[in-house]
């Protein structure tokens, strides 16, 4: 795979990380209101302690807004740790390129579950409307997601190389479409955080 579709591939990867990023950014720039929390110790990582919310969660009802606010924060957290091995997988594509996809084929498997688990979620019914959007984009996220891991998987074998720039050409022509699944996703996280 050439530099520039190398560079390319990173740019797609990059946005789809950075969507779910914008919710842990949104949540952790609102000001907190303690209500007698404990220090260091969210609701969310309390409830889950005592198995409250998972309970909560895999029995189909609804979360309360607390805890549906804080699951969205705690999965934006994750996506947010995984542009930084977006970024080394960058780095390292100068010197080792089919390293750097390897590793690119790593973070996607851990971030399509996340959009997977988001896509899920039991919304409390304030925010049903916005969990439809939440989900809508979640659902195209992991789309691209796996035309992303087809294309690298395409590209470390070098008899294969003419099918990798064609599925980057059909991955980048996905993208533009995208674009309004990506804008769904945002609008749906942003009532959230902001409602």
């Amino acid at each position: 795979m050439n530099s520039k579709s190398m560079k390319k591939l990173m740019a797609l990867l990059m946005a789809a990380a950075m969507m779910l990023s914008l919710a842990a950014c949104s949540k952790d720039e609102e000001p907190k209101d303690d209500g007698g929390s404990t220090p260091g110790v969210s609701d969310n990582d309390k409830k889950d302690e005592n198995g409250t919310q998972d309970d909560k969660q895999d029995s189909g009802e609804a979360l309360s807004e607390e805890d549906y606010k804080a699951k969205i924060t705690e999965i934006g957290n994750k996506v947010t740790e995984l542009t930084n091995d977006v970024n080394a997988a960058q780095t390292k594509a100068a010197t080792d390129p089919e390293g750097a996809i390897n590793d690119l084929i790593d973070v996607v498997a851990e971030m399509k579950p996340l959009y997977q688990e988001l896509a899920d979620l039991k919304a409390p019914e304030k925010f049903a409307a916005a969990q439809a959007k939440i989900k809508s984009g979640c659902e195209a996220s992991v789309e691209m997601l796996d035309l992303t891991v087809e294309m690298m998987e395409l590209a470390v074998d070098p008899e294969q190389a003419d099918k990798a720039q064609e599925k980057l050409a059909e991955l980048t022509e996905k993208m533009t479409e995208y674009q309004s699944d990506a804008q769904t996703l945002t609008e749906g996280l942003t009532e959230v955080m902001n409602g």
